[in-house]
């Protein structure tokens, strides 16, 4: 039974951009096959997590407007391609297509025919691309239908061909394609046998029907759900003649005098990565520039990388490709029908658009507002770990990896929400994910239904991960009273410490995993100026993260070094964004325990969660404990949503790796089990005592830092550390020892009696 017979639909939303200050209009894209919609502004007070009986509570905002209109069931359009406008139709001399490419899912049954190149649509223009069979083809539309054929033996994924076709401009000439093999040792995925060129050609017999519509890579035409006939993987410098008697190399064809167009995709590549990944360069003086759709993959290794350099901005010929994907999304493309505008004097904080459609289905769209720009309204601040919202977006690693099973030790729950998230693939993939062909899924958007950030019954990593974990800290600050302003990682990036620095105090979310280079340094100076810094997550500061200068709603990792979901193919490990190498922050010398006290140590489920027992009677820190411990007492914090306050993920602290002298370690978790396993980059050989049962290293440290100049670090060292803030009977310790941090940094007292 197919998923749209088990899934009844539901209406969707989302949000134009990733945040928004007092004033602004929020814009929703909203998809629903019931005959209307209404979207009304309410503020986000706590999420519900059934399993700890937490209930949801949420404000209506009186003076926000809200919005209605009709249902348009919206289609999405997955899958990248690069178009270009204002390329000539084929005219009577013909035409010679010359490029590389490097297919990954020749022959997939799953896939059918596969369409490089084209300048065709609705039974007209011309295509090259891969038959249903695997092997290379090229077609033709003509007055009397379509003519094409095939050549050689079927393509090998992951190998380069040089591809060349002649298609004729009249009655009575032949079509020709020619396929060689490319590439070097290290471009290709297989070494191949020695072959010679291989060509064929077959007498086109009426009139050639030039097509009128865009020049298309990546498939060959368009429709309103996607790309057409789609191609999974690499296209390289394609060349465009029109003359269908011309030779010569691709360089050579380039410096025709009847060029149409030919495309340098090393051309925009400099210092700071590629100038713009959604640009494709035309070189032939002819400015028949192209536009990449969806975020297709740049600064890939192209045919003629050879291993010896493996940064694009050294070797830019080396990297003149991109790779596409039918399941690429960065912009699910649907259409607004209005938006509610945000009233002027809106209290910062977390809110929600809650979508009510006439079929009875629901659905809240997290909507993250400011303070007005260059105010502070409050003297805390608690930034909102959006690129990790990212990073995690649409997950499906519960349902498709066997590893989850063995990671949470039981069948994974599916409620009716989780198996409608499982039956909207076409809403994108997370960065923890591969796509179709087996690469790495590099880019992230937020111009699409994240249903990560919907309550949910549970995660496969938690009851509540991320966003749902991040609204703990929420309710906290809610509950105690305690005012406080919200921003998220993209307003960190563009302001840096400029922006923190008109604040108290600052907090992280549970799960800060994914940073730029510009947040890191804004913690950095904030809490060596004078800031105080409240670490409240588990491996937080972790991956290389890059915003697209062009459209900073995308984000982009290369994974490489750390504890991973995948790891970037060899020669691919920097940012086509920036330029910059990817990975961890740790091997780039900016470890998060020089700043923040602690860093990543060990992962595990649940069931490995533990408590704190305090690790030291320093006096000049018996501020953090009162009211948190009687004086027999020494352990504290051993329930939460997600087992104990040290869990999930955790950090410790590190001289080696950068965690000051004066750093004083409050508290270190004791009673981890051996599912609580070591990250993989603590250890250089394989070992059977990764668990925290018998491995000292596996421990979160509770730590404070004094900086100079009044500034300081209190870092958590665990994600699950805001999941023990609240229960049944109120307060907490945690929460006390929580309270105590927040009220000193507040008050500006030193933090070290």
């Amino acid at each position: 039974m197919g998923d749209e017979a088990t899934v009844p639909p539901r209406v969707l939303g989302y949000t134009d951009r990733v945040s928004y200050r007092p004033g602004d209009t929020v814009a929703l894209q909203v998809s629903t096959g019931a005959e209307h919609w209404r979207g009304e502004l309410v503020r986000l007070l706590a999420l519900e997590i059934p399993s700890a009986g937490v209930r949801r509570r949420a404000e209506n905002v009186t003076g926000a407007v809200p919005v209605s209109a009709r249902g348009i069931d919206q289609p999405t359009a997955l899958g990248s391609y690069a178009r270009f406008d204002g390329i000539p139709p084929i005219g009577k001399d013909g035409l010679v297509v010359a490029l590389a490419f490097m297919p990954t899912t020749p022959g997939d049954p799953a896939f059918g025919p596969q369409v490089a190149i084209a300048h065709a649509a609705d039974g007209t223009g011309w295509w090259v691309g891969v038959g249903s069979d695997g092997r290379a083809c090229a077609g033709v539309c003509t007055t009397s239908g379509p003519v094409s054929l095939a050549v050689g033996a079927p393509l090998a994924a992951g190998c380069w061909v040089e591809v060349r076709a002649v298609i004729p401009g009249r009655p009575g000439e032949r079509l020709r394609i020619e396929v060689t093999p490319a590439g070097t040792f290290a471009s290709n995925r297989f070494v191949r046998a020695p072959c010679d060129t291989v060509a064929a050609s077959v007498v086109v017999g009426a009139q050639v029907v030039p097509a009128r519509g865009p020049l298309l890579w990546g498939c060959r035409s368009l429709r309103p759900d996607g790309p057409e006939l789609s191609f999974d993987g690499r296209i390289e410098n394609p060349v465009i003649v029109a003359d269908a008697a011309a030779t010569g190399s691709r360089g050579e064809l380039a410096e025709h005098l009847a060029v149409v167009a030919a495309w340098d995709l090393g051309a925009d590549i400099g210092a700071g990565g590629v100038a713009a990944t959604t640009r494709i360069t035309d070189v032939s003086g002819h400015g028949r520039h192209g536009a990449a759709v969806q975020h297709p993959h740049r600064a890939v290794t192209a045919s003629s990388w050879c291993g010896d350099v493996t940064d694009a901005r050294f070797a830019p010929a080396e990297y003149a490709a991109i790779h596409f994907h039918r399941d690429d999304l960065t912009d699910c493309g649907w259409l607004s029908q209005g938006g509610i505008a945000l009233p002027d004097d809106l209290r910062s904080g977390v809110y929600a658009v809650r979508l009510t459609a006439s079929d009875h289905t629901t659905d809240l769209v997290p909507v993250f507002v400011g303070p007005p720009e260059g105010t502070a309204t409050a003297p805390l601040l608690l930034v909102l770990p959006t690129n990790s919202y990212l990073a995690y977006a649409n997950d499906h690693v519960g349902v498709d990896s066997p590893r989850t099973q063995v990671w949470s030790q039981q069948v994974p729950t599916l409620d009716d929400f989780e198996l409608f998230r499982n039956a909207r693939r076409e809403l994108g993939l997370s960065l923890y994910e591969v796509h179709g062909d087996g690469s790495p899924v590099f880019y992230s958007s937020w111009r699409r239904p994240i249903l990560t950030m919907r309550e949910r019954a549970y995660d496969h990593n938690a009851p509540v991960w991320q966003f749902t974990g991040d609204m703990q800290i929420v309710d906290w600050l809610e509950r105690t009273g305690r005012p406080y302003d919200v921003v998220t990682d993209l307003e960190l990036h563009r302001e840096g410490a400029s922006l923190l620095s008109r604040y108290a105090a600052v907090l992280t979310g549970s799960h800060p995993e994914y940073a730029s280079g510009p947040m890191l340094d804004a913690y950095e100076r904030y809490v060596s100026t004078g800031g105080r810094l409240l670490y409240l997550g588990g491996n937080g500061m972790y991956w290389v993260t890059g915003f697209d200068p062009d459209d900073e709603q995308v984000i982009e990792i290369r994974r490489w070094g750390g504890t991973q979901a995948w790891c970037a193919d060899p020669g691919e490990y920097h940012l086509s964004f920036t330029g910059e190498p990817g990975g961890i922050w740790r091997f780039r010398g900016r470890a998060p325990q020089k700043t923040f006290g602690v860093g990543f140590v060990a992962a595990g489920n649940p069931g490995a969660s533990a408590g704190y027992r305090r690790a030291t009677d320093d006096p000049r820190v018996g501020w953090v404990f009162e009211g948190v411990l009687d004086a027999s007492e020494r352990d504290f914090g051993r329930y939460g949503v997600a087992g104990g306050a040290a869990g999930l993920e955790i950090d410790s602290a590190s001289p080696l790796l950068g965690t000051s002298a004066d750093a004083v370690v409050l508290a270190t978790s004791v009673g981890h089990g051996d599912d609580m396993l070591e990250a993989r980059e603590n250890f250089n050989m394989t070992s059977r005592v990764l668990g925290g049962a018998r491995n000292p290293r596996v421990r979160s440290d509770l730590v404070l830092v004094p900086r100079s100049g009044g500034g300081a670090v209190f870092s958590t060292g665990s994600i699950a550390f805001a999941g023990a803030l609240g229960g049944a009977g109120g307060e907490t310790s945690v929460s006390r020892l929580l309270g105590n941090v927040v009220d000193r940094f507040l008050s500006g007292a030193p933090v070290l009696d």
